[in-house]
């Protein structure tokens, strides 16, 4: 996993922002985020896309020509799985206790009864995975 943010909490607004650029799955202008909100004004959405990319959110990804200015192309720099990662990593680290790992999957498990057998696929393939890098 590359983790390379400096914080592991998002604000809403930035949960909100990197939900619009994880499901886009292309990189994005700040006119196309803008579009898919309703909750970021735009005078406020230029030192969020800052504070993400120093955070390690986001990423300028190019940039393209529109009207007369060149703007930037952005994209997650994070996936929703390692964004998930961080929170779990987060809560370790502030609470001074050791995770159990077995109530976090049954918890999961529990809550999404419809897809245990694909839980159980993806747990045992990556048991298979870690032990074949091993």
């Amino acid at each position: 996993m590359r983790t390379k943010s400096k914080k592991y909490h998002l604000t809403n607004k930035e949960y909100e922002i990197m939900k619009i650029l994880w499901k886009s799955g292309k990189p994005m202008l700040i006119s196309d985020i803008l579009l898919e909100t309703d909750n970021v004004a735009e005078n406020s959405l230029h030192p969020m896309i800052k504070n993400l990319i120093n955070n390690g959110f986001i990423k300028v990804v190019g940039s393209m020509k529109v009207s007369k200015t060149t703007s930037r192309l952005y994209a997650p720099a994070i996936t929703v799985d390692e964004y998930a990662a961080m929170q779990l990593e987060g809560i370790m680290k502030t609470s001074n206790t050791k995770l159990d790992f077995k109530n976090v999957l049954a918890y999961f498990t529990k809550r999404n009864k419809k897809n245990n057998d694909d839980v159980i696929t993806e747990v045992e393939e990556f048991i298979k995975e870690y032990k074949e890098d091993l």
